[in-house]
């Protein structure tokens, strides 16, 4: 897996925000967000000013700090469980395989009368 930089990471940091970014590069976004404080802190202000803006307007209480910590952690573990979801799919495919040579094989050994 490839890791981003600090500048690839700013830049999609509103995309983040917007719940627009997807795939590797969430997860990229992710964890660097979770390693390095100075991007951290960057979405952290960036995410306070947009989602204060729009809830000013409508008048509503603002606790956006432990908002967007909630944000990062339900997708990173949304993530995760797609992640495992691949994992687990590549597992049923490999088992089948595995059925369907073993099926071939027996299927060679009792037409051809070959024992394998």
């Amino acid at each position: 897996m490839e890791y981003i930089d600090c500048a690839t990471c700013e830049q999609h940091m509103n995309s983040f925000i917007e719940n627009k970014l997807v795939g590797e590069m969430l997860w990229q976004f992710l964890t660097h967000v979770e390693k390095c404080p100075d991007c951290f802190e960057e979405l952290e202000t960036r995410y306070l000013i947009a989602e204060a803006l729009g809830r000013l307007e409508n008048g509503e209480v603002i606790n956006l700090r432990n908002e967007l910590a909630q944000k990062i952690r339900v997708t990173k573990r949304a993530m995760y469980f797609h992640y495992f979801n691949e994992d687990i799919l590549r597992v049923f495919e490999i088992i089948s395989m595995i059925i369907i040579v073993y099926e071939v094989f027996g299927f060679l050994s009792d037409f051809f009368g070959i024992v394998f």
